[in-house]
């Protein structure tokens, strides 16, 4: 009787064993999904980063992510006048102003958000805001920077700076979450020390999101960054550190690029037009290039 109980145990244990063995294997070899995710700092820095890879990739049947890291509380201009070039500009839900101003940050954070969901529809893209707070904002008219007492006074809404963001793992969390619900085939950042502070702390949140999401097993595979900032200076470029691996020619989305980026009209980028209706395009602007930080598909 005992015989059988223990070798009834014994079965029951190495079905487990063997299940188990399957869960980790599947785990293992689970693949990220045709998804390509560009994590940009600020409204039109997907445009920036990735504008012709991110439509092309969608063309190809790719599910585009278009993020927005920071909530844009500064760096909007109303622009709702004629303009003798290009006609009206855009017309917000949020502002019938006739003026050309700097704009309050609760305004700025609407006006630039309803601008980054026209962008990324225009793409066919899903929008996410992750809403970190940008380090100055307008208080009316007047320019408050962290560490004055108007911005500490003012309180404006949103997460923490994305500088403080990087060593909270509350906030890296956030985007091991934003990848395991997405899981990502391309995920495309700034260069990581980037030409502005929200660029490079943008990327490196990412870059540790990434990192943890891979030892978690959650399916993500390729991480690219932008060659700009200090990797297009002169001796990143000579010491090899600057040189792309990955090009991708973007003649044929130029014209969706250039659109999407003259949804940002409080940006004033209705001028890119001129890349476009006048043919002002550099050799140079017909391809994106990037450097492989992670790469997981191999």
């Amino acid at each position: 009787m005992k015989a059988k109980t223990v070798l009834r145990f014994l079965e029951h244990a190495l079905l487990l064993l063997v299940l188990s063995a399957s869960v980790v294997l599947a785990g293992t070899t689970e693949k990220p999904r045709k998804c390509i995710l560009v994590f940009g700092a600020h409204a039109d820095d997907v445009e920036a980063l990735a504008g012709g890879a991110f439509a092309k990739y969608i063309a190809a049947g790719y599910e585009g992510i278009y993020v927005c890291v920071n909530n844009n509380t500064a760096g909007c201009v109303i622009q709702n006048t004629q303009n003798p070039r290009y006609g009206r500009g855009t017309t917000f839900t949020v502002s019938k102003s006739p003026q050309l101003y700097p704009v309050d940050a609760l305004e700025t954070i609407q006006v630039r958000q309803e601008e980054a969901r026209n962008a990324a529809a225009l793409y066919g893209a899903t929008p996410v805001f992750l809403n970190f707070r940008e380090i100055f904002i307008w208080q009316g008219r007047r320019e408050c920077y962290l560490g004055s007492d108007e911005f500490h006074q003012y309180q404006p809404p949103g997460r923490q700076i994305i500088s403080t963001g990087t060593v909270l793992s509350k906030d890296v969390n956030l985007v091991v979450d934003l990848l395991k619900q997405y899981q990502p085939e391309i995920v495309i950042i700034h260069a990581l020390g980037g030409d502005k502070d929200e660029h490079g702390n943008s990327a490196y949140l990412m870059y540790l999101g990434f990192t943890k999401a891979v030892a978690q097993g959650i399916p993500v595979g390729k991480l690219w960054m932008a060659v700009n900032g200090w990797l297009s200076d002169s001796l990143a470029q000579n010491n090899g550190r600057g040189r792309a691996d990955v090009q991708i020619d973007i003649k044929d989305f130029m014209k969706i690029k250039y659109e999407a980026f003259c949804k940002h009209t409080s940006q004033k980028s209705i001028f890119y037009k001129d890349y476009v209706e006048r043919n002002q395009a550099k050799p140079e602007d017909f391809a994106e290039r990037f450097i492989t930080v992670l790469d997981y598909t191999k």
